[in-house]
């Protein structure tokens, strides 16, 4: 199920030594002696310039880089700097700058600069970055990225979805219509800024940014049921399909303060808004499926659904900060920002326009007068508050008291929506919104026992709120509406001798939450019985707490040392575990994690080092859960028995790298630099699931449990670098590197053809291996 692609193919070690011998090619030199007295006093400006060679098309490799096309590209960069203020003879602070770099690629950045130091400044900038999600995704659909309007050929025609293989066995006319698209998602921001200083106590800034964004990224999207095909049956509900859902929006931020110092007090007032507006209201798109054999031609095959893209919003934000010296011991800092967001854009259309002679035609969503407003009329309050307190007032001893208040109120208004499910089915349900509020409360103490040795305690509680208001029907929201949580942390610092430094920590967390009350109605409010599943909170099982709001206990411990062995060696080795142990019936009973990093650095002349580190990870989370067994559903108190009603997953997620870095300087009289760079990294998750209350859970065919193939991705790198000064203001450079990612998910296998399962449309995704061949030249000049 994998495309491997390998061009370039040579002997590393080969291409390493002949990468480092090109960069000693004798060159023409015309040495001049430097001014040193202008080197002191004039900025130091530069420019580059050169060409890089990329051996393989890869969205993967070029995934925020630029270099997702083979080929070559044009490499550029320049740092500028001038003015009055730079000549000590002039009277004047004035200084300019212009920057730019990665001028080929789609990484570009751009900026400009002008001020009088200590007096004002202004300045422009321009970024662009394009992100490459995949270059091996396959569609039927016409449409171009960006594009929210996605149709199918005429002469594609239906599948029958009440039979296999349905989507597996597509006909030679429907695979001919499939096409590459190459998808991503490209941002450009461009911003000015202003500072401008009143007096020495004074000042003033305001900064805007301009973004937008275009492309696409993709989203899973299931088809609408009930429309009646022109030739017999019906569209298939839930048939899926992975299009390309439009990024095109823009935002503006704006970021302005007012800044007062004094001899023992500062304090800022700020204001912070941003604007975010989509350049659609809709995503849609046609899907072929029908619930049975359908005499249907043409476009009477096809089903035209709809959703909703992310609404326009604004938020706006005022800030205050500040502090005062009270002595040169005793210092208070505190701030208070109040933030107001707002969402009232438009529903989408609810009538789905349908093919001619197809119906209804229109299709509703909505049932009968099932819209109460045509806006969600969305508001949220934002409210935050922090104040500290430190003294050193007691030799050795260093005191700090603080507390924190966030709160998001949800001010929207609740309403009874009509709609239809997927399933053309009546639905009744109601939007819920949620608003939080978090206090915090901390006092740590950091003593100096003796010489070299710290010991600090901290404190702190949490509490926590979570609740809906003026809820339609007066439902919970919350399956936990409070918790309390208490840590505290003791670390122990050491400089044993000049050489060596050891630190040692431990921290204990004890939250308590409160989940009794996770009985609600937040499902259909059309259906209410004691034994529905709808009758629970989001429809959870008796006994099951979601992690996030459980309570836990959590141990977490580290340790660490750097040793200065000689004065050209460097070892440090770092460690860290942390188990979390939940008080939930059903869903995540624990966790644990645990790291150690090891680096070294031998600096064996004073223009030669070698640098290398190994580090690993490991996570564990196991969980257990409920299912329906002989028709008894989980969330009835007796059925919580173990074995009877209940199974088990364990996730096991490895990570390892290792690396090793060497420089060597000083070559051929102090012209050359050979610089090279190994690593090597390997990331591995593992699924485990037993589920005993099923006789054939042993049986291969079944795949209800067992250990599935580990996911693994697998990244080689080599950079070698040869910098060779040509003249005394003059550099060349000539790099090379080496990257190979070999990935395995067995997520794709469900996404080729033949493959996917009855109503998944294929789209031929694949692992996005690698082998790339990278080589650069290019020459760097300062004047």
């Amino acid at each position: 199920m994998k495309t491997h692609n390998e061009e370039m193919k040579v002997s590393l070690l080969a291409l390493a030594v002949r990468c480092a011998l090109m960069a000693t090619i004798a060159l023409p030199l015309s040495a001049y002696a430097a001014d040193d007295a202008d080197a002191l006093t004039k900025p130091s400006s530069s420019v580059d310039f050169g060409v890089l060679y990329s051996s393989q098309d890869s969205a993967r490799f070029g995934q925020y880089n630029g270099l997702n096309k083979k080929g070559f590209y044009g490499l550029g960069g320049f740092d500028v700097r001038g003015g009055d203020g730079y000549d000590r003879d002039k009277n004047s602070a004035l200084r300019w700058k212009l920057n730019g770099s990665d001028l080929g690629t789609t990484s570009r950045n751009m900026g400009a600069s002008i001020g009088e130091q200590g007096k004002w400044k202004f300045g422009i900038g321009y970024d662009e970055l394009r992100h490459n999600i995949t270059d091996t995704f396959q569609t039927p659909y016409r449409e171009d990225t960006g594009g929210n309007n996605f149709t199918l050929p005429a002469n594609f025609g239906g599948t029958n979805g009440g039979v296999i293989p349905a989507s597996r066995g597509l006909t030679p006319t429907q695979l001919s219509a499939f096409h590459t698209e190459k998808e991503y998602s490209t941002r450009r921001n461009g911003s000015v800024g202003a500072t401008f200083s009143f007096t020495d106590s004074l000042s003033a800034q305001i900064d805007y940014n301009h973004l937008e964004q275009s492309g696409a990224k993709l989203i899973g999207t299931g088809s609408q049921a009930g429309i009646n095909l022109l030739g017999g049956s019906t569209g298939r509900a839930e048939a899926v399909a992975m299009i390309m859902n439009p990024t095109s929006s823009s935002t503006d931020n704006i970021n302005a303060a007012l800044n007062w110092v004094g001899d023992k007090a500062h304090l800022t007032a700020g204001y912070y808004g941003s604007l975010f507006h989509d350049d659609y209201n809709s995503l849609n798109w046609q899907t072929q499926q029908t619930t049975a054999a359908s005499n249907c031609v043409g476009i009477n095959c096809y089903v035209n659904n709809s959703m909703s893209t992310a609404p326009s919003n604004s938020f706006h934000q005022a800030n205050l900060s500040g502090g005062y010296d009270f002595s040169s011991t005793t210092k208070l800092v505190g701030g208070f920002s109040y933030g107001y967001n707002k969402q009232n854009d438009n529903y989408a259309p609810t009538l789905i326009p349908q093919i001619s002679r197809n119906t209804p035609n229109p299709y509703n969503m909505m049932q009968a007068n099932g819209l109460p407003t045509t806006s969600l009329n969305g508001v949220v309050e934002t409210t935050h508050g922090d104040i500290k307190l430190t003294n050193k007032s007691i030799k050795d001893l260093n005191l700090s008291a603080g507390f924190k208040f966030d709160e998001r109120d949800n001010r929207t208004d609740s309403n009874t929506y009509k709609y239809m499910q997927i399933a053309n089915v009546a639905y009744t349900g109601v939007n819920t919104p949620y608003s939080n509020r978090k206090l915090q409360y901390e006092a740590a103490a950091d003593y100096r026992l003796a010489k070299g040795q710290n010991l600090n305690l901290t404190y702190l509680h949490e509490s926590l709120k979570r609740w809906c208001s003026s809820v339609v029907g007066g439902a919970e929201c919350v399956s936990s509406p409070a918790s309390e949580e208490d840590k505290i942390s003791l670390t122990y610092r050491l400089k044993l001798i000049e050489s060596v430094n050891f630190n040692a920590g431990y921290t204990y967390a004890d939250r308590r939450a409160d989940t009794t009350n996770f009985l609600a109605n937040a499902g259909n409010y059309a259906v209410v019985t004691p034994v529905s599943g709808s009758a629970f909170n989001a429809g959870n099982y008796q006994g099951f707490v979601a992690y996030p709001y459980a309570s836990r206990s959590q141990n977490v411990g580290k340790a660490g040392v750097n040793w200065q062995v000689t004065q050209k060696l460097d070892l440090a080795l770092n460690g860290r575990y942390s188990y979390d142990d939940y008080d939930a019936q059903l869903g995540v009973q624990n966790g644990q994690s645990a790291a150690v990093n090891v680096d070294a650095t031998y600096n064996y002349t004073d223009d030669g080092s070698v640098s290398a580190y190994w580090s690993w990870q490991n996570g564990q989370r196991n969980l257990t859960s409920g299912a329906v067994n002989n028709g008894v559903a989980a969330f009835t108190p007796s059925q919580i028995i173990a074995p009877k009603n209940i199974w088990s997953n364990k996730l096991d997620d490895n990570s390892q790298a290792f690396g090793l870095l060497a420089k060597q300087g000083g070559l051929l009289g102090g012209k050359l630099e050979l610089i090279g760079d190994l690593s090597y990294s390997l990331d591995t998750t593992t699924y485990a699931t037993d589920v005993p209350y099923l006789t054939t859970c042993a049986t291969p065919a079944s795949l209800t449990c067992g250990v599935v193939s580990p996911i693994k991705n697998e990244l080689i790198s080599l950079k070698l670098t040869g910098n060779y000064k040509i003249v005394e203001n003059g550099k060349l450079s000539l790099s090379y590197m080496y990257q190979k990612l070999n990935s395995n998910d067995y997520f794709y296998n469900s996404q080729q053809f033949g493959y996917t399962p009855n109503r998944v449309m294929p789209n031929g995704l694949q692992d996005q291996d690698y082998t790339v061949n990278v080589v650069a030249l290019s020459y760097n000049h300062k004047f």
